[in-house]
């Protein structure tokens, strides 16, 4: 019988900037973490990594997932404490990317490991096996190299690199760790400088360089023309470099120039003037706040060429190569841009040609398959679809044959002429369903067989794969109802970032219906993220615009309704919605009941529902959360109730739900039968009337959104599973819902008078407007019950009803219609 395999405890050698970040991504994890630093020279021994700590609070975006996992690192240093990696089972290396530095260390160490722990280098480009070299002969078989993206809790990727000798059960055990409880995606790598994701990475930013500054192109129309329109972050790529740190780029590109000697692109392994201007000048970009951009005030300055000052940005791309850029299909895209004689153009096909020929070449060096190659470069540079992906959409043939055009005219960056396997006439794609194409064997690869890969139900897709999500129970425009044979419906919307409106509200009261009747559990499941923005407030204002004979209240309504033209989530926007897409459109208030009796259906049915929640959650998204049985959250799961933002509450029972959360808790410390509702009911208050979004979901744990029995998932892709599973769990222990609650303690009208209390004094201090005062007021009422006697029991229907009132009435108001408007066309709130 093999032995379980547990890594319970890590050790992080080096508290730098990776190697803290490291240690507080494995805490998000819930991994007993040690993070060692060499011993301070005065005062703590562990001052350098009390101070590396005290540094990952002012990281933005946070690298912990709630303040609260600092304390779980366990400060350590290499004079004191070596005798505590004997109960380590994974050391993670950390330290400055010097070969000398890492072998000293490893000398130092090594006799204090466990008999069966794992030590691995964060290297971002070392050679492992020279790194192995400095190991003990007798422990390499428990040797890799392991390289973290940066940041590690946001980044996917893991790159992992064995050396000659490393155990391959070992490799399996260390990728299983990281897929499923670190959240990562690892692919494998070969022993190669600068391994897969930055040899690519950087050569694309390094063929982009060359030819912008042969077409004339400035930093930032670079930047506007391979940014998003290329299915690539918005930082683009001189952006990148600014946020990367031009330091760390110019690392990266000498371990190159040192070590990629016979590399036909090896005399592009420069770096141009301007950047070891930038270098010398300390202008490192965003570290330093300065580097080929620089903010000045609220405006983004752009370093120029010529003078070596910086300008405004004002990038500019040409109109015809924009038309060509907003086409989808990437075979038009590409033919596009290869035949617009534009330098915009020109530059743009000259990129995709360079990185295609460059990519071909070294596929079988650096990975073992395209599958591996693509998913490096998408999971570690944040591209939408990797280099053999686009390519193979393209046209295999038809780009192979521009490339090898382009070779002999002498336009490409290196003369090295296309490998056989590429030119192959009866080659059509590197893709297929049998596999990526793997040029050392000449044949398909399978993904991974590994057991932790059976937890994605649906992994990761290629361009052109397509996911099979079950059979259809039904299907409206907003919605499908469907299942994959184990008896559990799940429901995933079709609308734009999964916003809310009256067919959704229809949908779920439907899907509660069906799974009652023909299923064991309901799962609401969104095959991409968000899980919902929550409502649309275009539909919000066209439902409003209903006239009374006079036109009344909603006129403003209709003119805004007339002036905005698209459609957007209100920045995750409300609980309560609307449909404008028939001639009969229903009043705003009995579609807020209709939501109201979306959400307690979702509490109060037969079957267990599951909220599979990953990515935004907000206004009604969280309300629809918050009702089902039980939570399963990706750790990126960012959950709020956010209605004040644009002027109204929380009224699909986002308010009623807290109150009686923060009932139930007080009931639960009760002393002598007393029930004092307002200490409990402070926070959600804070939470609703600030419009607060918890930054993770151990944070929405925190703030009440997340309850102890729901779960946290580290693997967005392992979400659909665990829900399953929870839902089978339910119904293995008779699964009943939960009694309807009819004496529900509330703060009544003392609660309010506190709150209001507060709120004027910051009214007073010019901290809130008038309207968020109003607003603030209404969100008490409805949390404290109304105008009752404190701790006086009330039901559900009693604040489902104050909810519905108070948010009418402010609907009513004109700053609500201002702030609704607002929202629309500048897509951020308005504050008045």
């Amino acid at each position: 019988m093999s032995e379980n395999f547990f890594i319970r405890k890590v050790a992080v050698l080096g508290a730098g900037v990776m190697g803290a970040q490291i240690a507080a991504h494995l805490c998000n994890a819930n991994v007993e973490t040690l993070l060692f630093e060499l011993p301070a020279k005065e005062g703590d021994p562990n001052g350098n990594v009390s101070r590396a700590l005290e540094g990952l609070k002012k990281l933005e975006p946070s690298p912990l997932a709630s303040p609260a996992k600092l304390t779980f690192i366990q400060p350590a240093n290499y004079e004191q404490h070596l005798e505590q990696l004997r109960g380590c089972d994974l050391v993670i290396e950390a330290i400055a990317e010097r070969m000398d530095w890492k072998s000293d260390l490893y000398r130092k160490v090594a006799p204090f490991l466990g008999k069966h722990a794992i030590f691995a280098s964060n290297t971002s480009g070392l050679s492992i096996n020279q790194l192995a070299d400095a190991f003990p002969e007798a422990l390499r078989h428990r040797f890799c190299g392991i390289h973290f993206f940066n940041p590690p809790r946001y980044m996917h990727l893991v790159e992992l690199i064995p050396c000659k000798g490393t155990d391959t059960a070992l490799l399996d055990q260390l990728e299983s760790f990281l897929v499923s409880t670190l959240g990562k995606g690892v692919v494998r790598a070969q022993d190669t400088p600068n391994f897969i994701a930055n040899r690519i990475g950087v050569f694309s930013m390094l063929a982009t360089k060359h030819h912008a500054q042969a077409y004339g192109i400035g930093f930032d129309t670079v930047d506007a023309l391979t940014g998003r329109y290329l299915g690539r972050p918005k930082s683009a790529t001189f952006r990148t470099l600014d946020v990367v740190g031009l330091d760390v780029f110019a690392h990266v590109v000498n371990t190159m120039r040192e070590n990629l000697t016979e590399d036909p692109w090896h005399r592009h392994f420069e770096l141009p003037s301007w950047f070891n201007y930038l270098v010398d000048q300390g202008s490192l970009g965003q570290k330093t706040k300065r580097g080929i951009y620089q903010k000045i005030g609220k405006e983004i300055h752009v370093l120029d060429l010529h003078t070596k000052e910086y300008r405004l940005s004002d990038a500019k791309v040409d109109d015809g190569v924009k038309d060509i850029l907003r086409e989808r299909d990437w075979a038009k895209k590409l033919a596009g841009l290869r035949s617009n004689p534009h330098p915009q153009a020109q530059f743009l096909w000259a990129v995709f040609r360079d990185v295609f020929h460059y990519c071909a070449l070294h596929l079988e060096a650096i990975a073992d398959n395209a599958r591996d190659f693509d998913f490096a470069v998408r999971w570690g540079f944040g591209w939408d679809n990797g280099p053999f992906e686009i390519w193979q959409a393209a046209g295999w043939q038809q780009v192979a044959g521009w490339i090898a055009a382009d070779i002999a005219a002498g336009k490409a960056m290196a003369a090295t002429p296309l490998p056989a396997w590429v030119t192959d006439p009866a080659r059509l794609a590197v893709h297929g369903m049998q596999g990526s194409y793997a040029p050392a064997g000449n044949t398909y690869q399978a993904r991974s067989a590994l057991p932790v890969y059976r937890r994605q139900i649906y992994p990761d897709r290629l361009l052109g794969e397509v996911a099979l999500y079950g059979e259809t129970v039904f299907e409206t425009d907003e919605v499908r109802l469907w299942h994959s044979g184990d008896n559990i419906a799940i429901l995933s919307f079709k609308s734009k970032m999964h916003t809310v409106n009256n067919e959704v509200l229809d949908g779920i009261l439907r899907a509660v219906d069906e799974a009652e009747a023909h299923f064991s559990a309901l799962i609401l499941w969104q095959t991409e993220p968000p899980f919902s923005a929550g409502a649309n407030l275009l539909q919000l204002m066209q439902g409003a615009q209903e006239p009374a004979p006079d036109e009344g209240m909603f006129g403003k309504f209709k003119q805004a309704a007339s002036r905005v033209k698209y459609t957007i989530a209100g920045g995750g926007g409300l609980g309560e919605i609307v449909n404008a897409a028939t001639g009969n459109v229903p009043k705003v208030e009995a579609v807020v009941a209709k939501f109201q009796q979306a959400s307690q259906r979702l509490k109060y049915a037969q079957v267990p529902t599951i909220a599979a929640v990953d990515g935004l959650a907000l206004g009604g998204g969280c309300e629809f959360s918050i009702h089902c049985t039980r939570i399963v959250a990706t750790l990126e799961s960012y959950i709020g109730l956010v209605e004040v933002g644009v002027g109204l509450l929380p009224a699909g029972g986002g308010c009623k739900e807290m109150a009686q959360r923060a009932a139930q808790e007080a009931q639960r410390f009760a002393n002598d039968n007393r029930i004092d509702v307002f200490p409990y009911l402070r926070r959600y208050f804070q939470n609703i009337a600030m419009g607060e979004v918890a930054k993770s979901a151990e944070m929405a744990r925190e703030m009440g959104y997340l309850r102890q029995s729901d779960r946290i998932v580290l693997n967005r892709f392992e979400l659909l599973h665990i829900a399953k599973e929870e839902a089978k769990a339910l119904n293995a222990t008779a699964y009943r819902p939960p009694l309807h609650q009819r004496q529900i303690a509330v703060a009544g009208r003392t609660g309010i008078a506190t709150l209001q209390a507060a709120m004027i004094n910051m009214l007073e201090g010019n901290f809130i407007s008038e309207h968020d005062y109003n607003i603030g007021c209404r969100v008490a009422e409805t949390l404290c019950g109304g105008d009752v006697e404190a701790g006086s029991l009330v039901d559900e229907q009693w604040l489902l009803d104050l909810e519905r009132r108070n948010f009418m009435e402010l609907l009513s108001t004109f700053k609500t219609q201002d702030r609704i408007e607002h929202m629309l066309k500048h897509g951020k709130p308005l504050r008045n």
